[in-house]
């Protein structure tokens, strides 16, 4: 991938992001207007945040990618959370998520290191508070595991 295709994939993606923002800011706000009565809709949000770490991926910007993932995370788990606390812990850490990423996908060519590292441990240790993250596979599992069925 050229710089310049790199480029005008990560101004696609800072459009599709407005569209998504506008959903999951949305959701948020649906979220916290009944805690306890709308975490079902953590899914929503966790679907977005997927799509963002993938594209993320693709397009070469892996510190956007593991705050998605962390954000992701953090959404599964608050669908399950159990008290009226640890669903606004939740909804708090998302609106930092989501507003770091919509941040650095603008200013995605500028050095943000220390505020990225102090998010990126908030919500590692949001993540920690809920149990951790759900356990994953990579790529080389993955195809071990694809070569042993053959």
């Amino acid at each position: 991938m050229t710089t310049n295709d790199r480029h005008e994939g990560i101004q696609d993606f800072i459009q599709e992001l407005s569209e998504f923002a506008q959903v999951a800011e949305n959701t948020l706000t649906q979220i916290e207007s009944n805690l306890e009565g709308n975490k079902n809709l953590f899914s929503v949000f966790a679907e977005r945040m997927f799509a963002i770490k993938g594209t993320s991926q693709q397009l070469n910007l892996p510190h956007i990618a593991e705050i998605a993932h962390l954000g992701e995370e953090i959404s599964i788990k608050g669908s399950n959370a159990q008290t009226r606390p640890q669903i606004r812990k939740c909804v708090g850490s998302l609106w930092d998520a989501l507003t770091t990423v919509k941040y650095l996908l603008v200013h995605y060519e500028k050095e943000t290191s220390e505020e990225q590292s102090i998010l990126l441990n908030r919500l590692q240790d949001t993540l920690k508070a809920f149990g951790g993250a759900r356990p994953s596979v990579n790529q080389d599992e993955i195809e071990a595991l694809l070569n042993n069925k053959k």
